[in-house]
């Protein structure tokens, strides 16, 4: 059997300046062959608020941009065809609440838009209207339209009509993607509506991904849609048939890799994002009981595909896997992002681990990621805070972009050979209460070597002022992808200080790094942050 050795005997140096290694290598299999670049599609004047989403319709050159929104309450989707702007709105939609992370969020095409002309977008609404009488501010919306007779360039407003509508209190946790499955089915990802109970129930929608069909089978009007007869939960009593995935805390964008399987990327809470992949059906992805990997493993839930902790980040951005041929080294490769982070980065989602890495691109830093987005010709878009950009090969590559159909699946990555592949590292941790240990929860992918260490911050009320406290390593050992349960230690003098401090204190934070080195030498580090909860201080 193979076995987990972790001597961590290695204690990082304290207050010395001493650089912590990265998660990540340089670029995706060694260096771009063909440099990539952002290209905006517009001048920042443009727009008349930030663009939030991109998409086409299938086997349409145009581009669609969906813009969040304006204080009046107005969102549009806008056109580019061959890397020019419309200067006339698709279509405008009227009653969109704007607080906190609300707007109008996405939009989907109808897999027979050429014939049908049908679309849907997912939106907050500000309150009731005529499409809605009886709604309220913060419900969530997902309405279809139809193209116009007389102009295949816009929408008709007055064709809107109501699919679903589901209440929704806080201005946070929407979720906000629609978008059509290789089953030609509807997808929905709706937040937790900031109430963690409603994750896991199957009475709620929140806190998951549905499936549906959004046709009007009988032509009765608003709020009406067909639930699948496979769907997993449609025959469980008291369970709500459109539910698809749930146990997911606030899914910010998802999408459906070229193999079929769907990506949905859960924004944490204070320590841990994670991606999730696969066969998503059925399954608990875990929230609340856990954030990212849980501690002790549950039968019930289903483990993300990639987590990587908040000292990399804060809040994930899902994107996709590109399928752009002109964008060698990325070609395959999943593309994401996160809301405190200025670089994108990637997944070889066929990899254990997901083989991460840089991009090689970067947004501005005044401006803030927002989300991704692909078209029909196999071209990826990058949303900012600003503008929007196609992700190009060089900066002479047109706006627009520059294939025809049909696409081809991308390639898969280049397969890394064995010897050179990093052992997968997972390093978890709960916010834990200040005792001489701090545990901590580590598993190997393979025979490893472990070396952790950290530190301890304290943070004084009255001068701001912050100390590191040293923390002693812990050792252990265990089969290989078996959870170990591990305790670095306070020096007891470190202890007494920390306890000291805290009760005048207002915050504590650990900061963990730990590095898995296999039997060839390949290695892979991973950092944790955890912040320790405020108690009344006890002997022991």
């Amino acid at each position: 059997m193979m076995r987990l050795t972790l001597p961590l005997a290695t204690v990082l140096a304290i207050g010395a300046g001493l650089a912590l290694p990265g998660l990540e290598s340089a670029s995706p299999g060694g260096s771009l062959a063909i440099a990539a670049s952002l290209k905006p599609l517009a001048p920042e004047d443009a727009w008349n608020s930030e663009p939030i989403y991109a998409t086409s319709p299938p086997g349409d050159r145009r581009v669609f941009v969906v813009e969040r929104g304006t204080p009046e309450g107005m969102a549009a989707i806008r056109v580019f065809e061959d890397g020019a702007l419309d200067p006339v709105p698709f279509l405008s939609i009227a009653n969109i609440s704007l607080e906190g992370e609300r707007g109008l969020l996405s939009m989907a095409f109808a897999p027979d838009y050429a014939t049908s002309g049908l679309l849907y977008v997912f939106y907050v609404a500000a309150g009731p209207d005529q499409l809605d009488p009886e709604g309220n501010e913060g419900d969530i919306r997902v309405v279809e339209y139809r193209r116009s007779g007389s102009d295949p360039d816009r929408a008709d407003p007055g064709t809107a009509r109501l699919v679903l509508t589901l209440p929704h209190s806080p201005g946070y946790h929407n979720g906000g993607w629609l978008g059509f499955g290789p089953d030609d089915l509807l997808y929905v990802a709706i937040g937790d509506d900031h109430d963690r109970d409603n994750a896991p129930s199957l009475a709620s929608l929140s806190g998951k991904v549905l499936r549906i069909d959004p046709s009007d089978p009988d032509g009765a009007g608003p709020a009406t849609l067909t639930v699948p007869d496979d769907n997993p939960f449609v025959s469980t009593p008291g369970a709500r048939g459109e539910i698809y995935t749930r146990g997911l805390r606030n899914p910010w964008r998802a999408s459906f890799a070229p193999g079929g399987g769907l990506t949905v990327a859960d924004v944490g809470q204070n320590s841990v994002e994670e991606i999730n992949y696969g066969d998503l059906a059925g399954r608990n992805m875990g929230w609340p009981d856990c954030e990212g990997r849980c501690e002790t493993p549950f039968p019930e839930y289903t483990e993300p595909f990639y987590t990587y902790s908040h000292l990399d980040g804060c809040a994930v951005i899902g994107g996709y896997v590109i399928r752009d041929p002109d964008l060698s080294g990325l070609t395959g490769r999943y593309l994401y992002g996160d809301a405190c982070r200025q670089d994108l980065r990637t997944l070889n989602l066929s990899a254990p681990g997901g083989d991460p890495a840089a991009s090689g691109l970067e947004i501005e830093a005044f401006e803030g990621l927002r989300s991704f987005g692909e078209d029909s010709l196999g071209c990826a878009y990058v949303m900012t805070s600003l503008n929007a950009y196609r992700i190009a090969a060089g900066n002479a590559a047109p706006t627009g972009c520059p294939h025809d159909f049909p696409v081809a699946d991308p390639p898969e990555p280049p397969p890394v050979p064995a010897d050179s592949v990093p052992p997968g590292l997972t390093l978890t941790g709960k916010a834990r209460r200040l005792g001489k240990r701090i545990p901590v929860f580590v598993e190997c992918s393979e025979d490893c070597t472990v070396r952790a260490g950290g530190k301890l911050l304290v943070r004084r009320r009255a001068r701001q002022k912050a100390f590191r406290l040293r923390l002693l390593p812990a050792t252990g050992s265990g089969p290989a992808m078996v959870r170990k349960k591990l305790a670095l230690r306070l020096k007891p003098r470190a202890l007494r200080t920390a306890r000291a401090a805290y009760r005048n204190g207002r915050k504590m934070r650990v900061s963990i790094l730990a590095t898995a080195t296999d039997d060839v030498g390949n290695s892979a580090s991973e950092k944790l942050g955890l912040r320790i909860r405020r108690h009344r201080s006890r002997p022991g």
